[in-house]
């Protein structure tokens, strides 16, 4: 059975917070929901259309705080024919036109779409926007807001290169192996190094500093090829051939070949050339970067007998605060706290919502 204290999704998405679990179809919790944003500066809901209508919990039914901005993110959006279809995040993904620009360099194998709920974090994304934009306006308003957001709005304006291609070209993208999708099929960037890993070699820059010392590194690994010859000297004729030709591309897979993934990495960072090494996602806990960064912070999960390490967080500001502050709450763990604190129930009167299932 599944066991909502247990969801590794629902802890990196809910460190430091506090949770209070109501049942809202019973009109007393509904009642309890309505206490709280009448003092609440915003309210995030992602019910189907017309559901929190039904329980007397919209919008206009709650607008008596004026202040209060109120954020729905759903499949569709609030209105329109598809408003009451509900997908997953594949499909999504697919509707959007993400999974036409996804997946790998053979024409004969199927759209991708990652796991990883990205067309959910892509609505997630506008709405934070809409919901920041709201609160600047209120700051001189007064006033808060409705803010209605489609998750399949989000995705259609999210497909990167390939609608302006359409738009200004008549051109369609080709799904490339670990590389943006591009009207022109392109050669494999993701190449294999001596020691079993994988580089993304790209080359953005052919200049002079750039190319003599990458000439260098490939005769101290015997793999130069033709590059000596003059015509290679000529900046415009190197990057012609990069992008047209094998030559250079077929050099540069030689020298990744002949040495191992953290010295291609470190020494191409040191030429100007912006080279990545492929890791697995674990191994970044161990990167000595990160490390200096103070980037992990250990959160103790009780549920499986220890620490796990979170990172701090998107960015660092001491002022702000901004990291994993402790574990994600179990599902109404703070149901009286809140309940006490914000809205001043006694415990009487909690332990009788309890006992008649409408908070947990």
């Amino acid at each position: 059975k599944p066991d909502p204290d247990r969801c590794i999704d629902y802890w990196w998405n809910n460190t430091g917070k506090e949770s209070l679990a109501l049942e809202v179809a019973r009109p007393v919790a509904g009642d309890l929901v309505k206490g709280l944003l009448a003092r609440a500066d915003v309210f995030l809901e992602s019910m189907r259309p017309g559901v929190l209508a039904t329980l007397g919990l919209d919008y206009a039914a709650v607008a008596a705080n004026d202040k209060l901005i109120y954020a729905s993110l759903t499949d569709f959006g609030q209105d329109g024919p598809w408003r009451d279809y509900v997908v997953n995040d594949h499909a999504h993904l697919a509707l959007g036109g993400q999974m036409s620009s996804s997946g790998y360099s053979d024409p004969k194998a199927t759209p991708i779409g990652g796991q990883g709920h990205h067309a959910w974090h892509m609505g997630c994304a506008f709405l934070l926007h809409g919901i920041t934009v709201a609160l600047f306006d209120r700051m001189s308003s007064g006033r808060g807001q409705y803010i209605d957001v489609s998750i399949h709005d989000a995705c259609a304006i999210g497909t990167e290169a390939a609608l302006p291609q359409w738009m200004y070209y008549g051109s369609t993208m080709h799904r490339q192996t670990g590389m943006h999708a591009n009207a022109k099929r392109q050669p494999p960037l993701q190449l294999p190094t001596a020691d079993g890993k994988f580089m993304i070699a790209v080359m953005q820059n052919f200049g002079a500093r750039v190319w003599d010392n990458l000439v260098k590194w490939m005769d101290e690994k015997a793999v130069a090829g033709e590059l000596h010859d003059p015509k290679y000297q000529d900046e415009a004729y190197r990057t012609a051939e990069y992008r047209t030709g094998t030559v250079v591309r077929d050099a540069i897979a030689r020298l990744i070949a002949a040495s191992n993934g953290e010295e291609c990495f470190h020494r191409a960072q040191s030429y100007g050339i912006s080279w990545g090494l492929v890791h697995a996602a674990e191994e970044n806990y161990d990167i000595p970067h990160y490390k200096q960064r103070d980037y992990w912070r250990s959160i103790d999960q009780p549920e499986i007998g220890r620490a796990i390490p979170f990172p701090r967080g998107p960015f660092s500001c001491d002022a702000l605060g901004i990291e994993a502050r402790g574990r994600a709450p179990h599902l109404g763990e703070h149901t009286e706290h809140i309940l006490a604190k914000d809205l001043g129930l006694s415990a009487d009167a909690i332990e009788a919502l309890r006992a008649s299932g409408a908070i947990r």
